[in-house]
């Protein structure tokens, strides 16, 4: 039976009082509902919860840390200076950070692209003191450790992008590889013919993005056509002039290759490579992500389909969740999905109209290649 609320004046009242009025509870029941405290069945926190949509409750969490007067120093390592999908990431960051700024000490601490450079930056937002951290480790192999160690000081860690399970990390926000890696496949059936060769060029195989979207690829691909096409994996390491030359190299051969799936967002190097041995245009290209560089090949049709991890709304996600878990000890699923869109030429004006941080204003009117 639905609770009846008590006047007007109780629902324009929207903060906890009025919710525990209009429920019969008491205030601390409403309090330990709303921020997983102590004892309470899930029965009354469902109707807690139900109450909260319909009185359209929104704490001010910021205000509430301003009176305890607590600040966060949050952490922030991404890789820098290999492409522009971590620079989305942390615009997402900040953006998704504004409601409690006045709560937070955010920090922005770029490494490179390797693992050692990764686990170093980590090492140093420990010693610096830091509350939480938000990384998206390259080797995951490397950073188990590392990230186990934090957790156990009582430093949580977000990972996003990709994932380390092992680690006990907090959570993981990503955009499914392995569904971005089956929807390349399914997105190729369309084009290839059956007993051929596909290429995938990855990154680096260390990086559990990378192997996910490989997985999902292989498996949707084994669905569609059982035993009857063959993929070579083309590792890359994330390094343009590595891509360039194993695909110059490969594309060159007398071998016949029907379709490439690119999963991480260095394709232009690859489409150059393409374009030198001159099968630009006649191998169907799916890629990952949109930027400037590679509109032009969308509007083209040269490729395909490019897959969007989201990447604002990777970094939005990890920072509310991170200021969520420090302020009220609310415990995010293990791991948190970002869907993953597909971006062609025929929706590509409607993505970059919708302030999706796929690419700046101007990108509409790049030149063709």
């Amino acid at each position: 039976m639905k609770p009846k609320l008590k006047s007007q004046s109780t629902r324009s009242n929207s903060g906890i009082k009025a919710i525990a009025e209009a429920l019969g509870i008491s205030i601390a029941t409403v309090d330990r509902a709303l921020h997983q405290r102590g004892r309470i069945s899930e029965k009354t926190r469902a109707r807690v919860l139900s109450m909260v949509a319909q009185l359209d409750y929104k704490p001010n969490l910021a205000a509430r840390q301003l009176r305890l007067n607590r600040r966060f120093k949050i952490s922030i390592n991404l890789p820098k200076g290999t492409t522009s999908f971590f620079d989305f990431v942390r615009a997402g960051v900040e953006e998704g950070a504004l409601p409690f700024r006045s709560a937070l000490d955010i920090e922005f601490n770029d490494y490179g692209g390797t693992g050692d450079q990764a686990q170093e930056s980590v090492r140093k937002a420990l010693s610096a003191g830091a509350n939480g951290i938000i990384t998206a480790p390259p080797n995951t192999l490397q950073t188990i450790d590392l990230v186990r160690n934090a957790m156990q000081k009582g430093v949580p860690v977000i990972c996003v992008s990709t994932d380390v399970p092992e680690s006990a990390r907090l959570t993981a926000v990503t955009a499914h590889p392995f569904s971005c890696g089956s929807m390349a496949a399914e997105i190729l059936a369309d084009y290839v013919k059956p007993r051929s060769s596909q290429i995938v060029l990855t990154g680096d195989l260390k990086n559990l993005n990378h192997t996910e979207k490989l997985r999902g690829f292989k498996t949707m691909l084994s669905r569609i056509s059982p035993g009857k096409d063959s993929v070579e994996v083309v590792e890359a390491h994330d390094d343009p002039h590595e891509a360039f030359q194993k695909l110059r190299r490969l594309f060159q051969g007398e071998r016949k290759i029907s379709g490439l799936y690119i999963t991480s967002s260095n394709s232009i190097a690859a489409l150059q490579a393409m374009r030198e041995v001159g099968c630009l245009g006649i191998v169907p290209i799916v890629s990952t992500d949109v930027f400037p560089e590679l509109i032009p090949y969308l509007r083209d049709g040269v490729v395909k389909a490019t897959i969007y991890q989201c990447p604002e709304t990777q970094g939005g996600i990890a920072i509310r969740t991170m200021y969520r878990y420090l302020s009220e000890g609310a415990v995010p699923e293990h791991s948190i999905d970002v869907i993953p869109q597909l971006v062609m030429r025929s929706n590509l004006d409607l993505y970059m109209k919708s302030g999706t941080g796929i690419a700046p204003a101007n990108a509409a009117v790049l030149p063709s290649k």
